[in-house]
């Protein structure tokens, strides 16, 4: 993650033309939204010139948390010359620190009888015993956002800016909201030395203003920080296990973890599963770096692992260098986010950092209001009741879909009937416009009528009933050879409830233009 705003917005006369004619396209706003959208910002990979990797085979889902009897298994960066050697038992680990050479062991934790030293020739002779395992340390790090968006990412995503609580179904929230919840945040120093946007120093102030700030929604929350990255944004495997167990034993409810790694090490596997036995919400990012794999921790089962996607109410759009994968479960608000910086300053920040700051101060708003729930079941409320957005159902881009605070807080209050355009995806090579569509209120409705037009086609699906939570898609073809030849083509999609039962119909329409090149 990185901010935007301070000197790298130099779009192109063309585009800032077509932005401000996109702004001031339709009327009734309260009834439907009219957007312009370029086809490529369903596949924005394709139009920078960076085609995706095809998806890691026989790599399904997330990786098991428990101890597998291997230190670790990744293939991430490792940090040179250290390595982390883990104990069987703790008469070795003792005797091992009382007779370690002068100036080895640069850090220990005594949880995990595991010790962090400096690799060299002394090592050699250990490793022939077998009372200790010996592993790789991995570089941690802020997930950074491609340049690229920086100077484009106006003309294909629409910015959050402050509206991040109201895309989350928080408009209500209150100074009670997280009240009595002890959140860790694991990140950079909450107290920096310096106030300057030249560094990522102040990632950590930033991330607890989407949290607990008034850009987030527990500000009644305790927030304990635990600093595992330097000013530079960078940290490693081995601190942040020992910040996991160590906000675990302070009584964390939730632990947010806006970073990454592209290595499996496994005393973060052990501390995960430390802390998901004591029931603690783990949310982590999901990373930007446009792969079909998610970054540790988020990969661990039972670890909330958040995407981004951008400011768009009706049809929230991926962001493409959010990372992909089955182990994806929930996204949040991820595009020009604004948030706080040392020194009284205001930033706009990007990517999967921002957004898992978000679901973790939403996980805290949800235990602040229900304080007999378990971290662990109020982060999978947050997941259950989230809004469906691309295609129908749970998919590798968003999870289960944007975070809702309201669909959970009104998850057991009967008669609300809300029916809603999930998701409106162009498929210009086919001609084929997909719909979703889902149920978000809290009763069964039956003979709903979906109208999807594309260009002058226009059709109307009657299916017999949609379950409360429950989503599904219809398409309509259209003719790609002339919608290149015309620039684009009309998209419009509605969803009815029988009789105008719908109480919340703002969300029932979509119109948009999609731009496809020729």
């Amino acid at each position: 993650m990185k901010y935007l705003r301070y000197g790298l917005w130099g779009l192109a006369l063309g585009m800032v033309v077509w932005w401000v004619s996109d702004r001031m396209i339709g009327t009734k706003q309260e009834e439907v939204e009219p957007r312009v959208r370029n086809v490529s910002s369903q596949k924005i990979d394709r139009m920078l010139g960076s085609e995706l990797p095809k998806a890691d085979q026989g790599k399904k889902g997330k990786v098991k948390g428990t101890f597998d009897g291997t230190i670790d298994t990744g293939a991430g960066q490792e940090i040179p010359g250290e390595k982390i050697l883990r104990f069987k038992d703790k008469s070795g680990y003792q005797r091992f620190l009382k007779s370690a050479p002068a100036g080895v062991v640069l850090d220990q934790m005594d949880g995990l009888q595991a010790v962090r030293v400096k690799d060299g020739e002394w090592l050699k002779s250990m490793t022939k015993t077998s009372d200790l395992e010996v592993g790789k340390n991995y570089y941690v790090a802020v997930p950074e956002v491609p340049g690229e968006v920086k100077t484009m990412g106006d003309a294909f995503y629409r910015v959050v800016g402050s509206d991040a609580l109201k895309l989350m179904g928080a408009e209500s929230v209150s100074a009670n909201w997280g009240k009595g919840v002890l959140l860790a945040l694991l990140d950079t120093s909450l107290n920096p030395t310096s106030t300057g946007l030249g560094s990522e120093e102040g990632h950590g102030t930033a991330m607890a203003s989407l949290i607990g700030g008034r850009g987030g929604a527990a500000p009644g929350a305790k927030i304990l920080g635990f600093t595992v990255l330097d000013g530079k944004g960078t940290g490693d495997s081995f601190s942040l296990a020992k910040a996991i167990y160590a906000a675990v034993d302070q009584g964390a409810k939730v632990i947010n973890m806006s970073l990454g790694s592209s290595g499996d090490c496994g005393v973060v596997r052990e501390a995960v599963a430390y802390a998901l036995s004591k029931q603690v919400a783990l949310v982590a990012a999901a990373g930007n770096e446009a792969v079909n794999r998610v970054a540790y921790p988020a990969a661990y089962e039972g670890v909330v692992a958040v995407g981004s996607v951008d400011g768009d109410r009706g049809n929230a759009q991926h962001l493409y260098f959010s990372n992909r994968g089955e182990a994806v479960d929930v996204v949040a608000p991820g595009f020009a986010v604004v948030a706080d910086w040392p020194g009284g300053k205001k930033v706009e920040v990007s990517g999967t950092s921002a957004s898992t700051a978000l679901v973790s101060g939403a996980i805290a708003a949800v235990l602040s209001r229900e304080p007999n729930l378990t971290g662990k079941q109020a982060a999978d409320l947050v997941i259950r009741y989230a809004n469906d957005t691309g295609v129908a159902g749970v998919d590798e881009e968003t999870g289960a879909g944007v975070v809702d605070l309201q669909r959970v807080f009104e998850r057991n209050q009967r008669g609300i009937v809300d029916l809603a355009t999930a998701g409106v995806v162009l498929d210009s090579n086919n001609g084929k416009v997909t719909v979703a569509v889902q149920n978000r209120g809290t009763e069964t409705v039956s003979s709903p009528v979906i109208e999807i037009r594309a260009g002058e086609t226009t059709r109307k699906f009657y299916p017999g009933s949609l379950a409360p939570g429950q989503s599904m898609e219809e398409f309509v073809q259209f003719d790609p050879v002339r919608a290149k030849q015309e620039g684009g083509i009309a998209v419009g999609a509605n969803v009815e409830a029988p009789k105008g039962s719908d109480q919340r119909n703002k969300n029932d329409m979509w119109s948009g233009w999609f731009k496809i090149s020729k």
